[in-house]
């Protein structure tokens, strides 16, 4: 197989509520350049581009922001924007994904990846990819997905249980379960036996491999999606079926409830999928006081916080371990280690 048959999908239709005020309807969290020059979009695409021509790069996103796509990735065929008029999580859009992919090579490989995920060392990421594509070539209905060691109790990620090494390929193992975000004293204890690895939420399968298992644990879904295949183009097809789609991970749909087949290579590259605020005090680099500053902002005796300023000043006064996020759509302020409960009222507050 080598890689001639590849593709890379990027979904990049996630609505990032966790990153409230900077992550808006209008500009959702993988438009944002939250680390470095580059959006988490652009950023992903360029470690793709480490393997894979434009050709072969496709982006899941959806339709209010294809103006963003563009504007942020203007190299990529138009044929490879892939719009999605509501966004109904990771099951749709990768099967909406697998259609096109049919229609360009009917022995297409897809490699999915998020496009909110901060990598630093892109080519110890396509080494790994290369892992994965290895795994992927030995036995023709396996679904591989990186894992990676975790460094912390992180209640905020999902886990894969690591099973028995594959023969012949190093760094490679079958996946005994899937396991939801747990609870902390849990996560210590995940930690602690290393048999866990976080799930990155990185999969590769071949296009037949992901829609037969759509097919068989999302029957509705696929059926959906077989009505938008045979009216192909047709906006008012498109609109009704994923009108009708429920919200589902893929993970949650077909992952969790397959029995073998699955295989998890390590990730040996740092990795942060930037769930929330707390986030960016692990991957951008603190003051000596501690503080990770963005913007105009002046902190007085203030210590291990997070203060970002999209336009106005900011100032902050004896704060300690707090985040602080301050643009023309609103102000977050809350302790560290809460910046995920932003989600219960983001949507709210647009």
């Amino acid at each position: 197989m080598g890689i001639a048959h590849v593709f890379a999908v990027v979904l990049a239709g996630g609505r990032g509520e966790r990153f409230w005020p900077l992550s808006t309807e209008a500009c959702p969290k993988a438009f944002l350049r939250l680390v470095g020059r580059q959006s988490l979009l652009q950023a992903t695409v360029d470690r793709a581009r480490l393997l894979l021509p434009w050709t072969r790069i496709l982006v899941a996103a959806g339709r209010a922001h294809a103006g963003l796509v563009r504007q942020q990735l203007p190299e990529l065929p138009d044929a490879n924007l892939l719009l999605e008029p509501f966004g109904r999580d990771t099951a749709a859009a990768i099967g909406f994904a697998s259609l096109q992919l049919e229609r360009l090579d009917p022995e297409a490989v897809m490699a999915v990846l998020p496009a909110d995920h901060h990598v630093p060392d892109g080519d110890a990421f396509a080494a790994s990819l290369r892992q994965a594509f290895a795994v992927l070539e030995s036995g023709p209905a396996w679904v591989v997905t990186i894992g990676i060691r975790p460094t912390r109790p992180e209640t905020g990620y999902g886990y894969l249980e690591c099973g028995d090494p594959l023969p012949d390929l190093p760094g490679a193992s079958r996946v005994r379960r899937f396991l939801e975000k747990p609870d902390l004293k849990a996560a210590e204890q995940l930690l602690r036996d290393g048999r866990h690895y976080w799930n990155s939420g990185i999969f590769l399968w071949r296009r037949t491999t992901i829609q037969g298992l759509l097919a068989r644990f999302l029957p509705e879904i696929w059926a959906g999606l077989c009505r938008i295949r045979e009216a192909w183009g047709i906006e008012d097809v498109l609109v009704r079926e994923f009108a009708a789609f429920r919200k589902l991970s893929v993970d949650y749909g077909v992952l969790e409830r397959m029995d073998g087949s699955v295989a998890m290579v390590r990730g040996d590259f740092a990795w942060d999928d930037l769930g929330s605020w707390d986030a960016l005090a692990r991957v951008l680099p603190a003051r000596q006081d501690g503080n990770v500053i963005i913007g105009e902002v002046e902190p007085v005796d203030t210590s291990g916080s997070v203060i970002i300023s999209t336009g106005q000043r900011v100032a902050t006064v004896g704060l300690s371990d707090m985040i602080v996020v301050a643009s023309q759509d609103g102000v977050l302020v809350c302790p560290k280690g809460r910046s995920q409960e932003v989600r219960q009222f983001a949507g709210e507050t647009r």
